[in-house]
């Protein structure tokens, strides 16, 4: 199958009504590069030829052209495992590796705020958002399908979603990381600029936190951390019943 006699499709990632995301080599090009073709049609078109006529900033955006009457977007095909694959309870990744991937999961967040809500939101589900362990990056598929009610907010909260699985509480957490993910559980951010600057007045002190706890001596870890977390969890307890 060919699109415009130039893309020829190797693989369909998704396909719905009015929508496609298509896996495509450029046969017109030297290095034959694979790229991802999102397409629509019928009522989708004249509200995505909008949203991607407003896509400024973006390097995997390679631009779109409409073929026998449907809308195609062409972008950089990344490759990487999905964050959850990769962030799952249990999951042997160490406080480093989590702080440096959250710090760029909230950059990532800032840097297509700009972006049209139907394009950032798609952008932040958990099938977009790539890891490449290796390098110790995280990236964005633009595998962009069509989503009902995207906003700032929803965008925010869609980051909130993603951060706590990479945050995820567990029993070696400092109480930093603890009292941050409880603000993302109380707070209302309303855009993904709110939700940076609310990281910035954390990170610091969530790294302080594993650094001393990384100070301490095995038994004197342990004994700490246990002790912590039957604070926690008696905090908790009483918390719930009060709610009651």
């Amino acid at each position: 199958m060919l699109i415009r006699s130039r893309y020829k499709v190797t693989h369909v990632q998704s396909a719905k009504k009015n929508y496609a995301a298509l896996l495509a080599v450029d046969i017109e090009g030297r290095d034959k590069r694979e790229y991802l073709l999102n397409v629509y049609e019928g009522e989708l078109v004249k509200q995505y030829v909008g949203c991607f006529d407003q896509l400024r900033h973006c390097p995997e955006y390679r631009g779109m052209f409409m073929d026998q009457g449907s809308l195609v977007a062409v972008f950089d095909s990344v490759e990487g495992e999905p964050i959850d694959q990769v962030f799952y309870r249990g999951a042997a990744v160490d406080w480093k590796q989590r702080v440096s991937f959250a710090d760029q999961l909230f950059h990532l967040g800032l840097c297509i705020s700009d972006f049209p809500p139907e394009i950032s939101c798609a952008a932040l589900l958990s099938e977009n958002l790539r890891i490449k362990t290796l390098e110790g990056r995280i990236v964005l598929r633009y595998q962009i399908e069509p989503l009902e009610g995207m906003n700032q907010r929803e965008a925010a909260l869609l980051l909130v979603d993603q951060a706590r699985k990479i945050l995820l509480r567990r029993f070696n957490s400092p109480d930093a990381e603890i009292v941050f993910l409880e603000s993302l559980e109380e707070q209302v951010f309303l855009s993904p600029v709110e939700l940076y600057r609310h990281w910035l007045q954390h990170r610091q002190a969530i790294t302080d936190g594993y650094q001393a706890l990384d100070a301490k001596v095995s038994l004197q870890r342990w004994l700490y951390l246990l002790f912590r977390n039957l604070v926690r969890g008696i905090r908790r307890l009483r918390k719930g019943k009060r709610r009651r």
